[in-house]
Order: C-alpha cells, then sequence, then structure tokens
C-alpha cells in the first residue's frame, strides 16, 4: 500500500550489498529500476500505485553473487 515501507532481509546478517528495487505493471512483467531506489529499504509512493516490486541484492566482498526477490502484490492506492 502507498506509504508502507519495504524492507529488504539479506541472510547472513554480516552480508555486505547494494540495493535497487524495480516495479512492473504485471508480476511477471518486465521489472525495470525505480529510479533513486538504492537503499535497504524502500517507503512505497503514488509512482508506484498499481505496479508490482521487486528488490535486487548484489553482494560484494565476500559475499558476492545478485539475487533478485519475489514480486509483492499490486501497490494499492492509500
Amino acid at each position: 500500500q502507498v506509504g508502507q515501507t519495504l524492507t529488504a532481509d539479506i541472510t547472513p546478517a554480516g552480508a555486505t550489498c547494494s540495493y535497487q528495487w524495480k516495479a512492473a505493471d504485471t508480476a511477471d512483467g518486465e521489472y525495470t529500476d525505480v529510479e533513486g531506489a538504492t537503499g535497504k529499504t524502500r517507503k512505497l509512493a503514488a509512482d508506484v500505485q498499481g505496479k508490482f516490486m521487486k528488490v535486487q541484492a548484489t553482494g560484494t566482498g565476500e559475499f558476492s553473487g545478485v539475487i533478485l526477490s519475489e514480486a509483492t502484490a499490486a501497490v494499492a492506492a492509500e
């Protein structure tokens, strides 16, 4: 829902990652980067209303690799 905050939880807890939140029109659609959405948390704004969200975490250092989360439900109006 618009106004809700999503949080990426990575294991192991000590892993260092960079984040990129992504949005698509359908759950199985093509996900594109949400501009400026590069933190561990993302407060949902009106610009993603009706979209499905995923977060991509890229491990750095000892924990390397890239993982993409499952899609959320469509973001509802506030």
